[in-house]
Parts: C-alpha cells; sequence; structure tokens
C-alpha cells in the first residue's frame, strides 16, 4: 500500500448513512417544526378526542404520552435526527415530544420526583422560576422562545375551553391534574397584554404538597409549639367564627385543613361538612373518611347562591378555603343568621383588622353602608389564627386573636390568646377572655371550654403576654362617624 491508501478511513455504513441524513444537518427546532407538519397532516383531527388526548398528553397522562411517544419514535426511524438535543433533555425523543406537547424545559418540575416537594412554578416570558424551601429560584433552563410560551397558553386554555383569555379578560385562573400527586391539583393563573408588558407573559402555578396534618404534626413541623397543642385542640373543638390568615405561601390553607380535620377527628359523632371553593384546595375529602363532606366548587357570580342552597344539607361546619370579595358575603350572612362552624382563610396579618375587611370586601361588591356591613362582621368573626412564612420553607403560627366589640368604646379590638414574641424567640399566653365568648363557647362544648380555660391558664402563668390588646383604627373611624 502506498502512503495516500493507509490515511484513507475505513468504509463505514453508518457514516455514510449518517452524512447523506438530511435532518441530521438540521437545527432541532427546525427538524421540530418539520416533525410536526408532517405528523399533524396524519393526526391534527378537529374533534373532542383529539383535544382531550392533547389536554392529557400536556399534565402527564400515561395513555396519553405513550401515543404521542410511539408516534414520534416511529417518526424517527423514518426520518432519523442527529443534530444536538437541547440541554435540558436526555433523549431526542423526549425533547420532541416536551417541545411539542409537554411543557418544554419545565417537563421536570411536573414529572421527577425531585421537584415533587416544590410548592410553586413561575414562568415570566421565557424565564422560569419554581419554588425551592419557600423561596423562588431559578429554574435551570428557559423556555426557547416566546412563540413557545404562547403555544404552552394556547395548549392549556385548550384544555378547559371555559376560559377566556383575551385583551378585554387579561387574566384566567384554573386547575389541572398534578401528574405527581393523583387525586391533587395544581392551580394555574396566567396573565397576558395589557395586564402585564408585551413579552412577559405570565404563567403561575401552584401544587398542593402537604398531607393533612395534625396538630401534633404542626409541631413537628414548629409551625406551632407542642406546649399548645391540646390548647389549640379545645379552641377548636369550641366550634368558633374563625378566620386564618396570613400572606400567600404562609401555610394558612394546610393550617385551615388541621383546624377543620381536628374538629372531625375529636368529633364522637358523623359531622357534616359544606366545603366552598372556586379551585380546590383542600386535601380534606381525600384524608378525612367517616364524615359527609361535601366539597362544592361555585364561581363568583354563583356563590352566594350556591351557599345558602349548602345550608340545606345539614352541616355542621361550613368551610371556604379562599376567601376574596364573594366568599366574604356569605360568610357575613351564615354567621349574623346565627351559624358557627364557618372557617375561612383569608390574606391578611392583622387580627383585629379582619372585620373591617371583610366589610370592606361586601361593600366593594355589593354597595351600601360600610358601616352596616362591619356590624354584620363583629357577629361573624370571633377567632383569628394568623401565619407567616419563616427561613427553609416553615411556617409559624405567630398569633391567635378573638376579635369583640366593645360597646362603651364604640371600637373593635383584637385579644391576642398567643403570640409569637419575636425577642424572646419563644409565644407568650393570655387567658383572659371575654365573657361573651366563653358563653358561646360553653353553649357549644361545655368540657372543651373548660379544658380551654385551663390550658391557657396554665400556658399564661408559665408564659404570661404583656400589650394584649389591639385597637382596630380603621374600625374605630368608621363606627363613629
Amino acid at each position: 500500500m502506498n502512503g495516500n491508501q493507509t490515511k484513507r478511513p475505513l468504509f463505514s455504513l453508518k457514516q455514510s448513512i449518517l452524512r447523506l441524513s438530511k435532518p441530521g444537518k438540521e437545527d432541532f427546532y427546525t427538524f421540530l417544526q418539520k416533525m410536526k407538519n408532517d405528523m399533524n397532516q396524519g393526526l391534527e383531527r378537529e374533534d373532542d378526542a383529539y383535544f382531550e388526548l392533547n389536554a392529557k398528553a400536556l399534565i402527564g397522562d400515561p395513555q396519553a404520552v405513550s401515543f404521542f411517544m410511539n408516534e414520534i419514535e416511529k417518526y424517527l426511524r423514518k426520518t432519523p435526527f442527529t443534530g444536538k438535543v437541547p440541554e435540558a433533555y436526555r433523549t431526542v425523543a423526549e425533547a420532541l415530544y416536551h417541545e411539542w406537547k409537554g411543557f418544554g424545559p419545565a417537563y421536570r418540575w411536573f414529572t421527577d420526583r425531585a421537584y415533587s416537594e416544590s410548592t410553586g412554578l413561575q414562568m415570566i416570558g421565557k424565564q422560569i422560576f419554581y419554588n425551592h424551601k419557600g423561596e423562588f429560584v431559578a429554574y435551570p433552563y428557559e423556555m426557547p422562545s416566546l412563540d413557545r410560551v404562547e403555544q404552552l397558553k394556547r395548549s392549556l386554555l385548550k384544555s378547559d375551553p371555559n376560559k377566556k383569555l383575551n385583551k378585554d379578560n387579561p387574566s384566567v385562573e384554573f386547575k389541572m391534574d398534578d401528574p405527581l400527586w393523583p387525586g391533587r391539583f395544581i392551580r394555574l393563573a396566567i396573565w397576558v397584554s395589557p395586564r402585564v408588558w408585551d413579552g412577559f407573559t405570565t404563567i403561575s402555578l401552584r401544587r398542593q404538597v402537604v398531607e393533612f396534618l395534625s396538630l401534633e404534626d404542626q409541631a413537628g413541623t414548629e409551625c406551632i409549639p407542642a406546649e399548645a397543642v391540646e390548647m389549640i385542640r379545645a379552641l377548636s373543638s369550641t366550634f368558633r367564627n374563625t378566620i386564618i390568615a396570613g400572606a400567600v405561601g404562609s401555610g394558612k390553607t394546610t393550617f385551615a385543613n388541621t383546624i377543620v380535620g381536628e374538629q372531625l377527628l375529636g368529633s364522637s359523632s358523623c359531622m357534616g361538612v359544606v366545603m366552598i371553593e372556586k379551585h380546590p384546595e383542600s386535601i380534606l375529602p381525600y384524608q378525612i373518611k367517616g364524615h359527609r363532606i361535601i366539597p362544592i366548587q361555585a364561581a363568583n357570580e354563583e356563590l352566594m347562591e350556591v351557599g345558602v342552597e349548602s345550608l340545606r344539607h345539614d352541616p355542621n361546619i361550613l368551610y371556604m378555603t379562599e376567601m376574596r370579595y364573594n366568599e366574604w358575603e356569605f360568610y357575613l350572612w351564615s354567621g349574623e343568621k346565627g351559624y358557627d362552624g364557618i372557617t375561612g382563610t383569608f390574606h391578611t396579618v392583622d387580627s383585629e383588622d379582619i372585620p373591617y375587611q371583610g366589610a370592606f370586601a361586601v361593600s366593594t361588591r355589593i354597595g351600601g353602608s360600610l358601616k352596616g356591613h362591619l356590624i354584620s362582621a363583629l357577629k361573624s368573626c370571633e377567632l383569628v389564627f394568623i401565619l407567616e412564612s419563616v427561613p427553609n420553607g416553615k411556617k409559624r403560627l405567630t398569633r391567635i386573636s378573638e376579635v369583640f366589640y366593645e360597646e362603651e368604646k364604640n371600637s373593635v379590638f383584637a385579644n391576642d390568646l398567643m403570640r409569637w414574641e419575636p425577642q424572646n424567640m419563644s409565644w407568650s399566653y393570655n387567658d383572659k377572655l371575654t365573657k361573651s365568648l366563653i358563653l358561646k363557647m360553653s353553649k357549644k362544648n361545655e368540657q372543651a371550654t373548660q379544658l380551654l380555660q385551663k390550658e391557657l391558664g396554665r400556658l399564661a402563668t408559665a408564659k404570661s403576654m404583656d400589650q394584649a390588646i389591639k385597637e382596630s383604627l380603621k374600625s374605630k373611624i368608621i363606627l363613629n362617624e
């Protein structure tokens, strides 16, 4: 052999095929578009079955995923791709599937157990962030383009044809099944222009990751101290009308589930619960058996009517997992009619202003006298629990307050029974409840009331509270106009 012959590479069938293969020379997204065009001719059908298959594929339904993955793999056998796969994916088929039918590079948050404890994901334009131990951090990958974000938005909307999103309705909320937690839901909120700037379409997702937590479990997470478990259990057993409040992500829904769950678990008889929600928030119907838990979904415009109708089903507990404007109208109406055992969650951090905020919500929605709505709220709001987020994804109960009206001063006050004291890094207690509240508690559950007073007395003796009472200046101004 001469020198030129020794340098010539050996014949390779594989290399010859790859050299002649046009797709291998293409950019991934060019190949993806070609595949979609080719496959859509045979797959796209304007019927309900195909739309349902698409919707299921988006949320990781195994059968839908298998169907589209099988189609992709058949296509790849005929038209191989040898270019570079985007970094977020492990295989060509996986990349093609998630860029065509899934959430793009965000898919791992939905399908990978490593993200199963993450409570939130947010896309802002091409950027992606996820909640890690209570704080949002940058996701490892971005969406490939703004067009891909718009495609995802359209796919999500197709999963619920009743939802409209346009310049006249620039925001929408709905839910989807959670692939990682069967039986649970992920809540979605989408904002588009003009609600946000062009190029900043925002898709926010919130996941339920917490099972039902008993009071002992809450103490184990350090949300409450072990010393207060029996006191809080006795307090919940008096079935007073309660608002559980805090900022977004403070754990108020989980704690509300704890309170209502403890009321059910502590009952010796079958209890009836009417749970009113716009979007599924509570996991109680899946967690607690043996009680008549009726989970109701109601839109804003029908909430009051549905709420009144629900009372015909003989509930012992009314539970509203996300109170905004419409829910407050039913809450105040129910309390004024004499119902107790009402529990709701609300975004606020001040116990003393809860009645004012409830009255303001109703006044804003239906009009009428703010003072009149406030007087109604004073008959409906009895206890307030305030929660907050603390570092490392933990939550903390910062206040339990009795809310009351003092006729002599014509004003509203919060009487703290339990409070977190940052300077001491511990909780303090006050056992001086108003006589009117003790009377209501005793009528409902004499034994629980006696235990509550005993436990509060013990705790207040060991860790007494200074300045337990705080006035609501907002309510005072309205009441004295």
